[in-house]
């Protein structure tokens, strides 16, 4: 509609010098000259068809009103020919170069208002709110800073989706190019989706939805999406290092606690202890009295274990654990009592792998036998009722590698990496079963002691693998 309007301007504008030529009966050189000054402009300001449709016309009436024969479309010198064919590819060159400049104008236009936007939008960045989700807030301040029809951001390390603006995105459609796939960029609609990295680590997805009069282009949307990549992994490190801040703090209270807990718990269970000794020792009780008081002192010597153990496992660090290695056969190590070590075992049917008598790894004999417990321990927390739980060793070329799988529990991608921090719970977990958050640091640090490492593997419908892998060589880790 708009260019049908300048075309029509145009051929107004032509016919109104064509009656004034006409009317003061100019020469052709004059009207030609009146036609030039007016198709430069439009040329300029219109566009190349506008000047084209219009010179087109004033050649024409050139031709009738102003070359003999007059008002007849033929003409009889070939000068004039010549003269009208020069006139009108001037008029076409020059239409073409002030298209192109004109083009060029307002590349460098949209150029520098992309270049004041993302201006703003990094200035913006850096007063984020590190405190509260950073996803809606980038998404929020996308649409905002390059008035966009819609922004929706999806974050691999918490699966959340964060969109703005008045225009809906399907989350299907993100979600995919999440997981690898890459639509091309649908330039006319002004839609554009990017995957977020940074070097190999994968952060997410975005997908960009311009208003039809503010559209971006390709380079924007890549500089847009290389400055929330880095907003993201900003985020990512502040939440690490405030992690670890409070891990630093909570060490400190830990030692404090744990050493005021040593002496309150040993203090009482030393006395029962020696209380129901010497009540044996004395030998004035019946059969029934000393069968109870032999109860109090084996239940008193195993909460005392259980007490020794567990204040172990919360003084446990990877830094300054001492490791004493040993030669362990696997078949007896395996084989052994691992309801002693492991309490949820209880209601649990263990299965456990047999292996070939001679395997033997070379670890701390009860720094490993603590790590796999943990394992037993939590697996049988958060396994299905009454369904078994497997240990198993696989022997590589470089390493041995236990594993404890239960079926029930389902551990997501951007749990795996916390779940071995001390104290870290899953919001899930803490509904299904009681616990510290420790026995999964400790079994790290174990293995970290051990020069080895630990992992997850999870799937929904098969539950979650827990594996301690150690070196084979016994000189790593000294």
């Amino acid at each position: 509609m708009r260019r049908s309007t300048r075309i029509l301007a145009s051929a107004s504008m032509v016919a109104a010098i064509t009656w004034i030529a006409y009317a003061v009966h100019a020469k052709a050189f004059i009207a030609g000259f009146l036609y030039l000054i007016l198709l430069l402009p439009i040329a300029f300001q219109w566009g190349f068809l506008e000047a084209t449709v219009a010179s087109l016309m004033a050649i024409a009436c050139l031709d009738y009103f102003f070359t003999q024969p007059y008002l007849n479309f033929s003409m009889y010198d070939p000068q004039d020919w010549f003269a009208l064919g020069t006139f009108e590819v001037i008029v076409l060159v020059v239409s073409r170069l002030a298209d192109r400049l004109r083009h060029h104008a307002a590349q460098a236009a949209s150029h520098e208002y992309s270049l004041d936007r993302l201006y703003t939008l990094s200035k913006d960045l850096l007063v984020v709110d590190r405190a509260q989700p950073v996803g809606a807030q980038l998404a929020r301040l996308i649409a905002d800073v390059f008035e966009l029809s819609a922004v929706a951001l999806w974050s691999a390390s918490d699966a959340r989706l964060d969109v703005a603006g008045p225009q809906s995105v399907s989350e299907a459609d993100i979600l995919a190019v999440s997981h690898g796939e890459n639509p091309p960029d649908d330039q006319p609609q002004g839609r554009f989706v990017r995957t977020l990295s940074l070097g190999s680590r994968h952060l997410g997805a975005l997908c960009l939805v311009s208003a039809s009069d503010n559209r971006i282009d390709a380079r924007s949307a890549d500089a847009i999406a290389s400055l929330v990549a880095t907003a993201m992994e900003s985020q990512r490190a502040f939440l690490a290092e405030s992690r670890a801040t409070a891990s630093r703090q909570t060490e400190r209270l830990r030692a404090a606690v744990l050493d005021g807990l040593a002496h309150t718990l040993k203090t009482p269970l030393a006395t029962i202890q020696t209380a129901s000794s010497g009540l044996l020792e004395m030998h004035r009780l019946d059969p029934i009295e000393e069968e109870l008081v032999a109860t109090i002192q084996q239940e008193a010597e195993h909460l005392s274990d259980l007490t020794n153990q567990a204040l172990q496992t919360a003084k446990i660090d990877a830094a300054h654990v001492k490791v004493k290695r040993e030669r362990i056969l696997l078949g007896p190590f395996l084989q052994s009592d691992w309801k002693r070590f492991a309490q949820g075992l209880e209601d649990q049917r263990l299965k456990i792998q047999h292996v070939d008598s001679g395997c033997a790894v070379w670890a701390d004999a009860q720094l490993l036998r603590l790590a796999v417990a943990q394992f037993l321990d939590n697996a049988a927390k958060y396994a299905e009722p009454g369904s078994p739980i497997s240990l198993c060793v696989n022997i590589t070329d470089s390493e041995a590698i236990f594993s404890v799988h239960n079926l029930g529990s389902y551990i997501a991608p951007e749990q795996r990496e916390r779940i071995f921090e001390r104290f870290y719970r899953s919001p899930e977990s803490r509904y299904r079963a009681p616990g510290t958050g420790l026995g999964l640091a400790v079994a790290k640090e174990i293995a970290e002691a051990h020069r080895g490492r630990v992992w997850i593997e999870s799937e929904p419908d098969l539950g979650a693998t827990f594996f301690l892998g150690l070196p084979h060589n016994p000189r790593e880790g000294k």
